[in-house]
């Protein structure tokens, strides 16, 4: 499960960024500069502690990207941008106090930080924030769709 998270213009066209992003849980081989994200589910209870308690990243849906910016700055402060990295300094800083190593023998390895995308870390949350965050800033006047 997951959420495709997208900008869009006034009329309804796919929002195109200036930055090429090869990220997410679908990637487009070689990048794309759509403003389109698709993000692991997995960062849900993340996204409910520092977007919105009810509706997590789907507070989004519907909103003006200038109207977000405040929020998912805050967002990305609290969370960090270190992907993979499962540490409790990061994951204390959000109030976010359980998944830490999520069954790995050792999640604190380098070989397991680097590769564990679906891995609920703050890191992992903020990282892809911050690439919303990215669009927000460069398309003020579009409105975020998902799912």
């Amino acid at each position: 499960m997951s959420y495709d998270i997208y900008l869009e213009t006034e009329d309804g066209v796919l929002c195109v960024s200036g930055q090429r992003i090869q990220e997410g849980g679908t990637q487009v081989m070689g990048g794309t500069k759509e403003c389109h994200l698709n993000i692991t589910y997995n960062y849900s209870t993340l996204y409910r502690l520092t977007l919105d308690k009810e509706k997590g990243i789907r507070w989004l849906y519907g909103k003006e990207a200038k109207d977000t910016i405040g929020r998912l700055e805050n967002a990305v402060e609290l969370l960090g941008t270190n992907q993979y990295e499962r540490t409790v300094d990061n994951c204390d800083r959000c109030g976010f106090h359980t998944g830490i190593g999520d069954g790995l023998a050792d999640p604190y390895s380098k070989e397991n930080r680097r590769h564990d995308y679906w891995a609920p870390t703050a890191g992992n949350a903020g990282y892809a924030l911050n690439i919303l965050l990215g669009w927000a800033k460069e398309h003020p006047n579009g409105t975020w769709w998902g799912d």
